[in-house]
């Protein structure tokens, strides 16, 4: 559940901040803009939703200020959430008010239930003045994820990890791929065992206990790795022309994400390396782990976050009109409502005491 929930602030983080540049670039250039301008406030939903994640969906809304000279943007508690399955099978949500989503910009609309790889769902958010918001995606089928090679070498005169991804893609249905690595920051517990008791050694008293029973048969200490909730995300270095990273920057420059259409391997296996700089795995102040993963997503996320890779790379490349709606999926809102399902590996790199 924590990996869960990490993850997906850290996605939602992440493109919060996307949705904010893109909005802003609309407000600036408002009076150059002829057609839909962002007039009107909107209801803003960013939600990648994972197999076997339990259901959590960000809302919030646009509020204009300063004469609509500046956009910000405020929770929605008000919202009625409608979340509908493939066999038409709907759950209601409702707004989550835990600490854990305190610091979020939005308000988080869960539900106990947990989404299928292989499924479509249908969202619908009605709001007593901003209306009916609706959306449809598609989780895809896991990938198939052959292997993955690793070892050190350097790439661009740095000292880099890389890793040899291979993966079979399926012949009767289009997928759509992207590859991404992040820091895990973790931490260890220490504890140990008495009279089938667990005590922690990390604190005074269990350390003070620890030392009057120590010369007990059986008594060790043990180590428990434990995720802080913190991401970085690391920036990958591909030299696959076949990527979507060619037609984005040259590929001697880092991404945030590796983008892969099928038809180059349609029904084939295919392999990728990619590379993440080395300096991320020494920084004292930083120790956790590589979560390295593959994903097969719907188109629309697909799009959604390659634009977002071109808004952080050649930001001032992108068309106006693109400002005007980024490529979300949302009928009279804005943002992503997007599937995805994913296989990944976990790489120790620090040395953790």
């Amino acid at each position: 559940m924590q990996k869960n929930q990490t993850t997906y602030n850290f996605f939602i983080n992440s493109l919060w901040a996307m949705l904010l540049l893109v909005v802003c670039a609309i407000s600036a250039c408002k009076k150059n803009l002829s057609g839909d301008s962002f007039e009107d406030d909107k209801l803003v939903v960013l939600a990648e939703i994972t197999a076997g994640d339990s259901v959590k969906i960000p809302i919030g809304k646009t509020i204009k200020v300063e004469n609509g000279n500046l956009i910000r943007f405020e929770k929605v508690n008000d919202a009625t959430v409608t979340l509908t399955e493939t066999n038409a099978m709907s759950w209601v949500l409702t707004p989550n008010y835990s600490q854990q989503y305190a610091n979020n910009p939005t308000s988080v609309f869960t539900n106990k239930k947990r989404f299928k790889s292989n499924t479509t769902y249908k969202i619908e958010i009605n709001h007593p003045t901003l209306g009916l918001v609706k959306a449809m995606t598609h989780i895809p089928v896991l990938p198939r994820l052959l292997g993955v090679d690793t070892g050190s070498t350097r790439h661009n005169n740095k000292e880099v990890f890389a890793a040899n991804i291979t993966w079979k893609d399926s012949l009767n249905h289009e997928e759509f791929y992207i590859i991404e690595a992040v820091k895990e920051k973790v931490k260890n517990n220490h504890f140990y065992f008495y009279q089938g008791r667990r005590y922690s050694y990390d604190t005074p008293q269990g350390r003070e206990f620890y030392e009057t029973i120590k010369n007990t048969p059986g008594i060790k200490i043990l180590t428990d790795t434990v995720g802080l909730g913190k991401f970085t995300r690391l920036n990958l270095y591909t030299e696959d022309g076949n990527s979507e990273n060619a037609r984005i920057d040259k590929l001697t420059n880092p991404f945030r994400r590796i983008f892969f259409s099928d038809p180059v391997f349609n029904g084939g296996n295919y392999t990728t390396r990619v590379y993440i700089d080395k300096h991320f795995f020494t920084d004292p102040g930083q120790k956790g782990r590589i979560r390295l993963q593959l994903k097969s997503v719907s188109k629309e996320l697909y799009n959604y976050l390659k634009l977002y890779e071109k808004y952080k790379t050649d930001f001032g490349s992108v068309p106006t009109s693109q400002l005007i709606s980024p490529s979300g999926n949302l009928v009279n809102g804005l943002g992503i409502f997007g599937g995805s399902a994913r296989r990944e590996r976990i790489y120790y790199f620090d040395i953790l005491l």
